[in-house]
Formats: C-alpha cells, sequence, structure tokens
C-alpha cells in the first residue's frame, strides 16, 4: 500500500471535471466535465472506457450493480454500459433546460434535476416515472436519503424575473413529489445534507449560518433562535457524516469545520491556521466530503491544496492540485476522488477510510 496522499491515478481531459463518480466495488473510477469525453478507467490494472460526451457534463453515477453509469450532459441524461459504453437509453428530462445533478437510487432508478424540475426516471428504460416541479427559479443543491424515499433540495431565489434574496431547504417524498418540510432562511440556501436516517438535514445559507432542521416538518434544531455564530464566514458547502454523529462545513473564511451532529458544537477545523498570520495562505473552501468511516474529512480550497484531516482539524495530508470542481471518496474509504481544471486524479488514501 502506498504513502496516503500519493496520487495513484491521473486522468488528463480536454476540458475542465465537474463529475466523478466511482463504482460500488470501487474498483472503477468515472470522469467528465466541459471536455468532449467521459473518461472511465480502473483503478489499477485495466482497459480504458471513453465515451463520447457534448461538454456539459454535471453529472455521472454508477448503477447500484455497477454494471451501467448515468450521465447529465446538458439537457439529457444518458444510461451507458460500464463494459462497451454504449448508450442504453438518452433523453432529455425538461427540455430546454440543463439537466444538473443525476442519481441513482438502490432500487436502479435514475434521479435527475434541472434548475427547476426533480425527475424520476425507470433505470431499464429512461422512461419518466414521475416529474416534481419547484415553484422558485433555481435549485442549487440537492441530496438523496440512502433509502431513496426523499430529496432534499436548497433553494436559491436570487434569480429570474423575481429575484429577490431569499431561498430555502425543502424535503420531499420522491413517491408522490409531496413536501415534509421546509426551513427558510433569511437568504438563499447553497447546500444540503440528509442524516443516515433521513430524519434530519443540515443546510447552509447566504445569510452566514448552517442550520440542522428536522426532515419532517421543518423544524429547526439549532443554532437557537438567539444565537449566531460569528465566526463562520459565508459557508458554502458541508457534509454528513455516514454514520450520522458528525458534520463537516466549509466557508469562504478558508476554514472547513467539524460540528457535533447533535448540537452544532464545532470539534475541529482546518486547516488548523490563524486567519491573520501573515503566512497565512489559503483561500475559501469550495468542497468537504466525509470518508465512509466518519474519522476523517477532505476538502478543497481555492488555493488548490486538497486536505484530509481527522475530526480534530488534524491534517493527514495535503496534495497540491489546479482548482478542484468535485470532490468525493470511494465507498470503501481507500480512494480519494478530485475533478480539476483539466485532470482528474485518484489519491491514494491508505487506511485513513477504511475501518
Amino acid at each position: 500500500m502506498s504513502q496516503p496522499g500519493t496520487v495513484a491515478l491521473t486522468v488528463e481531459h480536454d476540458g475542465s471535471v465537474q463529475a466523478i463518480a466511482f463504482t460500488p466495488d470501487s474498483t472503477r473510477f468515472a470522469s467528465g466535465g466541459g471536455g468532449t469525453l467521459v473518461r472511465v478507467r480502473t483503478v489499477g490494472v485495466g482497459a480504458p472506457l471513453d465515451v463520447p460526451g457534448q461538454g456539459f457534463v454535471t453529472g455521472i453515477d454508477f448503477s447500484p450493480d455497477g454494471t451501467a453509469f448515468a450521465v447529465a450532459d446538458l439537457e439529457q441524461v444518458l444510461l451507458r454500459s460500464g463494459s462497451t459504453g454504449q448508450a442504453v437509453w438518452q433523453g432529455p428530462v425538461d427540455p430546454g433546460n440543463s439537466v444538473n445533478t443525476v442519481r441513482f437510487v438502490r432500487d436502479g432508478t435514475v434521479v435527475a434535476a434541472t434548475d427547476t424540475l426533480v425527475a424520476v426516471l425507470e433505470g431499464a428504460t429512461g422512461a419518466t416515472r414521475r416529474r416534481i416541479p419547484v415553484d422558485t427559479p433555481q435549485i442549487a443543491g440537492v441530496d438523496l436519503s440512502r433509502d431513496g424515499t426523499r430529496i432534499a433540495l436548497a433553494i436559491d431565489e436570487r434569480h429570474g424575473g423575481d429575484h429577490r434574496f431569499a431561498g430555502s431547504a425543502r424535503v420531499l417524498t420522491l413517491a408522490t413529489g409531496a413536501e415534509l418540510g421546509r426551513l427558510t432562511p433569511d437568504n438563499a440556501v447553497f447546500a444540503v445534507a440528509f442524516s443516515p436516517d433521513a430524519s434530519l438535514v443540515l443546510c447552509c445559507s447566504a445569510d452566514d449560518t448552517v442550520r440542522m432542521f428536522e426532515a419532517e416538518g421543518g423544524s429547526q434544531l439549532w443554532p437557537a433562535e438567539d444565537e449566531t455564530d460569528e465566526d463562520t464566514t459565508a459557508p458554502n458547502c458541508l457534509a454528513f457524516d455516514p454514520k450520522g454523529r458528525w458534520t463537516v462545513v466549509g466557508g469562504a473564511d478558508g476554514f472547513a469545520r467539524v460540528l457535533e451532529a447533535e448540537t452544532g458544537v464545532e470539534r475541529g477545523r482546518a486547516p488548523k491556521l490563524d486567519p491573520g498570520a501573515p503566512d497565512s495562505q489559503f483561500g475559501a473552501v469550495t468542497h468537504v466530503a466525509f470518508a465512509p468511516n466518519g474519522k476523517v474529512a477532505a476538502s478543497a480550497s481555492i488555493d488548490n491544496v486538497v486536505r484530509v484531516f481527522n475530526l480534530d482539524g488534524k491534517e493527514h495530508y495535503t496534495v497540491g492540485t489546479d482548482e478542484v470542481l468535485a470532490l468525493g471518496f470511494s465507498p470503501d474509504g481507500r480512494w480519494l476522488g478530485v475533478g480539476c481544471t483539466d485532470r482528474a486524479l485518484v489519491i491514494d488514501n491508505g487506511e485513513l477510510g477504511h475501518g
């Protein structure tokens, strides 16, 4: 096993890499974005697979059995064979609007989202099972519950003809499209994340707040109404620990903070630097992710550094990169995938993500 932080695989692209995905068994890695090809590589020894794209890939996800992968490319979703790359089916979700997210549910159903619509598609045929319109200008972020029954939406209302500094975090049931809960901060919501059992939702907003609320009913759990976190600046990305105890939040102040899920109390932060120190050279955090074991997290920031750190914020390793546009651990925690401006990287996480 190589040293943690070693780049195990580099996949060159002719454009920015905005979407990455690992197979469920963590042996293959797909990447795509602004280039003309979606590339699938084995992490180790294996034949490469390249498939054409329109240059607007914003999402990739492998099927639960790993035999196929879905691609969101401009207005279309395509399901492709994992062995040959041939299209099994393809078609627009919301004609005239780009698809921003594509995800598989455990039963093989595909969920896709545009700025204003969530679509539930048959995995075998691509036929639309359900269309769930959203009555606001933009869906800024999406998360699916583990069991595939609920979807959380981050809504940004600062766009369109009814422009206003407002937003909401919403929880819908995929079976009917009915709204289960809603939280409304004082400005746009950027990102949402479900707890493992989908009973709670974490969200961050342009009003400089991070909030935890109940998925059913939308009751805010923390912070209390008279509490504010004056240390957090423009939180914009977040993730829930897969075991449900911790969350990680990245902000424009350059820190990724680990917060206790039950209370919102900070456990640690990375990097462990004083922002006022003259030798501090780090920028806004743009991506965060938790390893499957919940013991380490990763962040990427505009200082072009990927950091992997423990719950106290102690860094295990850092890797210099180009601008990071996508970040995520493999299902087994061994690998950390990174999408950059003209390449994708798979970083060896060693034993850090296991256990």
